[in-house]
């Protein structure tokens, strides 16, 4: 009778191959994660920036006067934001007559950066654009 030596069946290494290939896909996935994060973020305060900055304006007396206040509203506002927004920020006032019944538009855009986010494929930066439209505060007095 011959003894049947049982064969052991070795897994070794099978747990780092698994980890090698899953690891990009997961990276990747946390890299998108993160970029639709910041996305997000950015067209928030934008949007909170051109919503407060049309009312700020609507309140002033001079297109001068308003465009004043929309600067300090989107500054004060886009404190917040990733780096490359708060410094590639502009905003700017479209309004024809700027006498009580018209309407004010405010757009206020910066750049996002995804470059440090390292997603292959993905652009450099995007630039975002947000508006508001507000009518000029009748009462509000016109100097």
């Amino acid at each position: 009778m011959t003894s049947a030596v049982p064969t052991v069946r070795r897994d070794g290494g099978s747990m780092a191959l698994e980890l090698a290939i899953i690891a990009p896909a997961l990276l990747a996935l946390i890299a998108l994660i993160l970029s639709y994060g910041r996305y997000s973020q950015v067209t928030g305060l934008l949007e909170s920036a051109a919503r407060d900055g049309a009312r700020a304006a609507t309140q002033s007396r001079s297109l001068p006067e308003a465009q004043q206040r929309l600067d300090a509203v989107t500054t004060d506002t886009l404190r917040s934001a990733a780096p490359s927004c708060r410094n590639s920020a502009a905003d700017q006032i479209d309004s024809t007559a700027f006498q009580p019944g018209d309407e004010v538009t405010v757009t206020v855009s910066c750049t996002v950066s995804y470059s440090d986010l390292g997603i292959w494929g993905a652009p450099g930066s995007m630039t975002v654009r947000r508006s508001f439209v507000s009518p000029l505060d009748p009462y509000r007095g016109v100097g």
